[in-house]
């Protein structure tokens, strides 16, 4: 995967995108010796948008209100119901295919590496 190299120092109002970890380490050292750019992934169109798709949020918010469903079916006076059935419901609901991918993209995204120039000065 490619990667971008991000500084930005409010003190000096700039903001700088460099193309590779060279670049970043050579303006650093001539223009910022202490500031330090942040790696960040640039994603391929195949794979997932650094925001999280909303499909995804709305496959998790979907198993929350399902995982509640269940619960308070459970938790309804005079109705007999199987504690050990209703945690099978909630593992089921909490932990299908669907949720887990999308935990997987939505925790993928939020990777990321950091780099400061020595001063050699």
């Amino acid at each position: 995967m490619t990667s971008v190299w991000l500084y930005v120092s409010v003190p000096f109002d700039c903001v700088k995108v460099f193309a590779s970890y060279d670049s970043a380490i050579e303006w650093l050292r001539e223009n910022d010796p202490e500031g330090m750019a942040v790696e960040y992934p640039l994603e391929e169109e195949s794979e997932p948008s650094i925001v999280p798709k909303r499909s995804d949020i709305q496959t998790l918010v979907s198993a929350f209100l399902e995982a509640r469903s269940i619960l308070s079916d459970y938790l309804v006076p005079n109705m007999p119901r199987s504690a050990g059935m209703t945690v099978d419901k909630l593992m089921d609901a909490l932990t299908n295919d669907d949720v887990l991918a999308a935990l997987r993209r939505i925790e993928g995204r939020q990777r990321f590496g950091l780099v400061e120039a020595e001063y050699t000065g």
